[in-house]
């Protein structure tokens, strides 16, 4: 994906335009790429480079490793809290709307969904469909989005990671929700069935 935003873009300006739709989507200035971790990725993105390499090897990466893997490494370091990542993530939850402005197609948006679903969370994907039910995306740094589809994106963040990779108490704080379950006599709140909930 890091090699797609590059097409026709230097690095800077691809960060620069990944940062700037974050900051739309949580409605947030603040949001910014910490150095400190930028620098760390880079530093060690060892086994990334290596992969970019196999991939352009196979005619899967356009431009050089290094480029793909300098956008990824500055993609992976912007700091958000946990307000602004559910803020960013809440136009999943609404079928791809801002407010009701359209940002993506109701078909990419469901297709987002599914990859969430199958590999968002690294090799306990499929844990974390069964035992949580929700399309979600966890971080190394400790943080769990989730989407649940016409109601809300939710956050967790909790630094302490399991064998995955995935945030322990991220994981374990589920509220019930599932899209494997019939919303029809749920414990959901009505102020919280709203996709402008977060």
């Amino acid at each position: 994906m890091a090699d797609i935003i590059l097409a026709g873009h230097h690095p800077r300006e691809a960060i620069a335009e990944t940062l700037q739709f974050m900051r739309f989507l949580a409605d947030d200035e603040a949001i910014a790429i910490d150095p400190v971790v930028a620098r760390s990725e880079t530093e060690t993105g060892f086994r990334n480079l290596a992969l970019a390499d196999y991939m352009r090897a196979h005619g899967n990466l356009t431009h050089r490793a290094e480029m793909a893997c300098g956008a990824y490494f500055h993609q992976c370091a912007i700091a958000m809290s946990c307000r602004q990542l559910a803020r960013a993530g809440l136009y999943l939850s609404d079928d791809g709307r801002k407010a009701g402005m359209r940002v993506i197609s109701s078909e990419r948006t469901r297709r987002i969904h599914a990859l969430m679903m199958i590999c968002g969370h690294y090799d306990g994907s499929g844990d974390f469909a069964y035992r949580v039910g929700l399309p979600g995306k966890s971080g190394v740094g400790g943080g769990i989005l989730a989407i649940v589809p016409g109601v809300a994106a939710r956050c967790a963040w909790s630094p302490v990671l399991n064998a995955h990779g995935n945030s322990l108490l991220g994981i374990a704080a589920r509220a019930g929700w599932s899209v494997f379950r019939s919303w029809a006599g749920s414990r959901t709140p009505n102020s919280m069935r709203h996709p402008n909930q977060c």
